[in-house]
């Protein structure tokens, strides 16, 4: 009862207005600018035209692939944190996840919910991205949202599942210039990065929730991408070990900026004459979205 009455006085008129001026007043401080549309629609949960356009594409799909019903397809499931080693042993390379079957039902509730994926596509398109990865398509709801950025000329997702690939490339066969590639995520980096002709200025890193996994594809595609490009970590909060990650790429000195949205954290790559001695600013924006608790997926610690 307490939990539901501090929720809706969150919510309430007078607190998002004063939540939207708290993201002005951030803004002023230094936040990069084009969180402001991203930070707007997370408080008024508002947005454009264009903007409701892709949430309804990428939604319709998920409704569709929902309607598939008990359907059973293969699909790979990260392992257990900690599987890869220990914090020794962080750069080691990861270990594949078991292949476990779920339905079609099971398969539209993953990736990211409307509200997380229309931030993700705002995210994209505020940064005016033009080239982008995904690590983890899964049934491609998120690379919906993501691609849909008008900027984006080409757009790559990764998805180590067959059976997952195909339903991908359904999803995404309308949208123009992006490549659902199936493979190992290690296999992709190595087989396409090398020959694009410009570097990434978007990254999505999705798909294997594991600490050493999520640290060693950072560092895999740390080469390929471009000063001032936006690095999106996904399901920061998803167990203690994904915090455990977000807790030491955040500082790490690549990055400019480090915002903590709770479900996913979005880090800025610096330019060429930042200084590489120094760490982030780390930007905690979960009392201005709300508050994400760190979850204990089966029991895991």
């Amino acid at each position: 009862m307490i939990r539901k009455l501090a929720n809706a006085i969150f919510d309430s008129a007078i607190m998002r207005g004063f939540r939207i001026k708290r993201v002005s007043r951030l803004i002023s401080t230094g936040l990069p600018k084009q969180m402001r549309p991203v930070l707007n629609y997370l408080v008024t949960r508002t947005v454009d035209e264009n903007t409701a356009a892709v949430a309804k594409l990428a939604e319709d799909r998920r409704r569709e692939i929902a309607s598939q019903g008990d359907k059973r397809i293969e699909i790979y499931y990260s392992p257990k944190p900690g599987s890869s080693g220990n914090d020794s042993s962080i750069d080691a390379r990861p270990q594949t996840g078991k292949v476990l079957e779920f339905t079609m039902r099971d398969i539209a509730k993953t990736g990211k919910n409307k509200t997380w994926g229309t931030a993700l596509y705002l995210i994209a398109r505020e940064f005016e991205s033009s080239v982008g990865i995904e690590l983890g398509a899964c049934a491609g709801i998120s690379g919906i949202y993501l691609s849909s950025a008008p900027n984006l000329k080409k757009f790559i997702t990764v998805e180590g599942s067959e059976a997952l690939a195909k339903i991908a490339q359904e999803s995404l066969k309308s949208i123009k210039n992006v490549k659902v590639i199936n493979a190992l995520f290690d296999e992709a980096i190595d087989s396409e990065l090398p020959s694009l002709d410009s570097k990434i200025d978007l990254a999505y890193i999705d798909g294997h929730h594991e600490k050493t996994a999520t640290i060693h594809y950072f560092n895999r595609l740390l080469p390929f991408l471009n000063p001032n490009s936006v690095v999106i970590f996904d399901d920061i909060s998803w167990s203690s070990d994904m915090r455990d990650a977000w807790n030491i790429l955040s500082k790490r000195s690549e990055f400019a900026d480090a915002m903590d949205l709770g479900v996913i954290g979005v880090c800025v790559m610096k330019t060429k004459f930042d200084s590489t001695e120094v760490e982030p600013i780390y930007w905690n924006l979960q009392p201005i979205i709300g508050r994400c608790g760190i979850g204990k997926p089966l029991g895991w610690n």
